[in-house]
């Protein structure tokens, strides 16, 4: 690797750390940290492309750089290994450790536990979430074959129910686990992705008076991106009001003072009646109460047995 992929490589690590907090922490409700981010990001843009456009002369000086770039990258990528090699050493079954009506129970001890929780927590569960979207497999058992995979749907369907419970959503509407690959694809490398979506709902803000605005949807994004037992891949997000359509325009009303005159400061103020007068905006949308619904799609990636053990 030469010393033009090394900068380029640390600069886009610093790119992609700065969008996921622009995702994260700045889209929802904070126009003006986001503003200041997104600068941020275009700072880093210009300086990979300096790094592109650069010429290095074969000096003392640059095989210095480069050492020294190549040194952070192995840092790097030795960092983000053990990282990953964490989560393969936590893969669970094997197709031995549980039989189909184990797995059953397993099902119906998960859908009273979440009952539980949701209830002490005060959120409401929709029908399309209270099963944890292993519906089937409450009165019908799995095939031994399925068992280890849908056992680690399961319980990472689980993990994320509980996030966006303890995140303090006042609605967890649905929980889907998608079909498993096909039996060839599961004994494909060392690990594949289970699809899981969720649908909650959300406020813009829920922050005391004087604190920053902390919603829902950045507690929930951020347990799941730095869940250390299940390695979740936020692969689709989708942000709506509850109430589908913007509030209607309130009808033109026009102002029996001519706009230009400005006030009569030498006498008592005329009486203000209904449409008459100077009008204040009316805020139709936005409101730090307004609830939202949020709809995230999730890969939750299942480790072959005995792969990354040492």
């Amino acid at each position: 690797m030469n010393i033009l992929e090394n900068k380029r490589v640390v600069a886009l690590s610093a790119v992609f750390a700065l969008a996921f907090g622009g995702l994260v922490y700045y889209g929802f409700g904070r126009t003006a940290d986001f503003a200041t981010s997104q600068k941020a990001l275009n700072q880093i843009n210009e300086q990979v492309q300096d790094f592109e456009q650069a010429e290095f002369p074969p000096t003392a000086k640059t095989r210095k750089e480069v050492r020294d770039a190549g040194k952070k990258v192995a840092a790097t990528l030795a960092a983000l290994k053990a990282d990953f090699d964490s989560y393969a050493k936590k893969c669970i079954g094997d197709g031995k450790v549980m039989t189909s009506v184990e797995f059953q129970n397993e099902v119906r001890g998960a859908i009273d536990d979440l009952g539980r929780a949701a209830s002490e927590k005060g959120c409401q569960l929709g029908s399309a979430a209270a099963d944890l979207g292993m519906a089937t497999f409450k009165n019908a058992a799995a095939t031994a074959e399925d068992v280890p995979y849908r056992s680690f749907q399961l319980k990472a369907a689980k993990r994320v129910a509980d996030v966006v419970i303890d995140s303090g959503s006042p609605l967890l509407d649905k929980i889907y686990c998608a079909p498993l690959p096909e039996p060839k694809a599961r004994k494909k490398g060392d690990c594949f992705p289970l699809g899981i979506e969720v649908a909650f709902t959300a406020k813009r803000s829920e922050a005391e008076a004087g604190q920053v605005p902390v919603s829902v949807m950045p507690r929930v994004l951020n347990a799941l991106s730095t869940d250390k037992d299940f390695f979740f891949k936020i692969t689709g997000l989708w942000v709506g009001t509850n109430e589908g359509n913007l509030p209607a325009r309130d009808e033109y009303q026009a102002p029996t003072q001519d706009p230009n005159q400005g006030d009569d400061l030498s006498g008592e103020a005329a009486p203000q009646t209904g449409g008459e007068g100077r009008q204040i905006a009316v805020r139709k949308t936005g409101s730090p109460d307004e609830t939202v619904r949020v709809h995230v799609n999730l890969q939750v990636l299942y480790f072959n047995p005995n792969t990354g053990k040492k």
